[in-house]
């Protein structure tokens, strides 16, 4: 090996050939193919937990209004009707539609795009509550409700995340986190 001081000036110059710039971009390319992917999915991901977390959070002040107001909690039916992938429903357009019970809780969603089909089931001492398959809720003493959100949270159309939380628990419980 010749030391770099007695080295001349065209072999200090050299640069890098063609192929060595090309096994880099190769390196690049793969690099790129294996991380952007789960890149994507984890900031769908989050947009999703976001959405939730925000629209339980307001659900709950709602009910708790409602029910100060009118002794009882106040069911909702699925709104959207349909898990939306991609780029989601507006809320106020789809939900909020002038005598809906969505309305009547005066819910003001922290988002104006939903991607997150939402559901509200309320009910007295009298009745026992059934959350969906897989969540769980303590025995309530009193009147009760419980939301459940059901998402496309990668945007393919397939298995979808479901989301729980009840007046009992505010822990937020979910299901297929991810999928």
């Amino acid at each position: 090996m010749i030391p770099w001081s007695v080295m001349s000036t065209a072999e200090r110059e050299r640069g890098f050939t063609v192929v060595e710039i090309m096994i880099v971009v190769v390196i690049i390319a793969v690099l790129a193919a294996v991380v952007v992917p789960g890149w994507f999915k984890e900031s769908s991901k989050t947009k999703t937990k976001t959405e939730v977390n925000a629209m339980f959070a307001e659900l709950t002040i709602k009910e708790e209004q409602y029910k100060v107001e009118h002794q009882v909690y106040l069911s909702a039916g699925p709104c959207p009707t349909a898990v939306s992938p991609g780029a989601g429903v507006s809320f106020s357009t789809t939900c909020l539609t002038g005598a809906s019970a969505w309305d009547n809780l005066r819910v003001n969603p922290p988002e104006a795009i939903v991607r997150c089909m939402y559901e509200l089931t309320a009910g007295d001492s009298t009745a026992a509550p059934t959350p969906p398959t897989g969540f769980t809720m303590p025995t309530p003493a009193g009147h009760w409700w419980y939301a459940v959100a059901t998402c496309d949270t990668d945007s393919s159309g397939g298995t979808n995340s479901t989301w729980f939380i009840s007046s009992v628990d505010t822990k937020v419980q979910v299901q297929n986190e991810g999928l």
